[in-house]
């Protein structure tokens, strides 16, 4: 999970009339009826948020141009806080994030094959709690999770106060982020990523990591699938996970070439 800054917000005009017309929500039954009336008029919101999130998932880091294009798996504008119990919240943009699975997605990935926030909001086992939820908005969030190159694995981070620990564990069994289709994800693009780097750091060769580091560490200017909108600046999927392999490297790069996006 990589930090979210959200940019100016509270000027998406389709949400401000939205309110205008709905008022704001009150309660669960309310706030659905509401966001159902919603319509993204020229994809603005969805366009800010990728702009954002720079094209990636906010909870999973999955690339969702790619995953559109690769998998046919779509995207929903996620309420971080569920409108549910956060009625208030439905139009509010600074909740407003853009996240993997659409509704059509969620005929094949049933139950334990969901994630993120279509996980989140209808989790069997607990409900969402504020208190424990690591928001990818905080701005320390990275800091709380390992990636397991072997079978794609996050875990919690290695030396977490109990508080901590019990946030980590929470946030990864709330969001569903073990997952098999996340799993596999990661462990194909870590696994990739790992054998390029193993002969050039058995032979020392700094200058080729590096190299190698700017390519997926870096931004890209792409488009998305199903954005009618003019290409924007992308991380490549899993950059938290990417960033860790790469180590001090990886540090040095960011700090080089793009220090705004941390």
């Amino acid at each position: 999970m990589r930090t979210i800054k959200k940019i100016n917000t509270g000027n998406i005009h389709s949400l401000i009339t939205a309110q205008i017309n709905n008022g704001v929500p009150t309660d669960s039954d309310h706030a659905t009826r509401a966001w159902g009336n919603f319509k993204d008029h020229n994809q603005l919101l969805f366009q800010k948020l990728l702009i954002e999130q720079f094209g990636l998932c906010c909870y999973t880091e999955l690339n969702l141009a790619d995953l559109k294009a690769e998998h046919g798996i779509g995207s929903h504008l996620e309420h971080e806080q569920p409108k549910n119990m956060y009625p208030q919240r439905t139009f509010d943009e600074a909740n407003l994030l853009s996240c993997a699975l659409d509704s059509d997605n969620l005929v094949s990935y049933k139950n334990e094959q969901r994630f993120g926030g279509h996980y989140k909001d209808n989790n069997p086992h607990n409900q969402y709690d504020a208190n424990r939820f690591i928001s990818p908005q905080s701005p320390i969030c990275r800091d709380y999770f390992v990636y397991i190159i072997i079978d794609g694995t996050i875990a919690p981070k290695a030396g977490l106060s109990p508080v901590e620990l019990d946030k980590a564990t929470y946030t990864i069994a709330h969001l569903n982020l073990n997952a098999p289709f996340l799993k596999a994800e990661r462990e194909r693009w870590l696994t990739e990523i790992d054998n390029v780097l193993k002969p050039l750091i058995s032979s020392n060769d700094i200058s080729a990591i590096e190299s190698i580091a700017q390519c997926e560490l870096t931004l890209t200017s792409r488009g998305h699938p199903t954005l009618h909108r003019a290409a924007f600046d992308q991380l490549r999927p899993f950059h938290s996970a990417t960033r860790n392999l790469f180590g001090t490297i990886g540090q040095r790069v960011i700090a080089q070439f793009l220090p705004h996006i941390d």
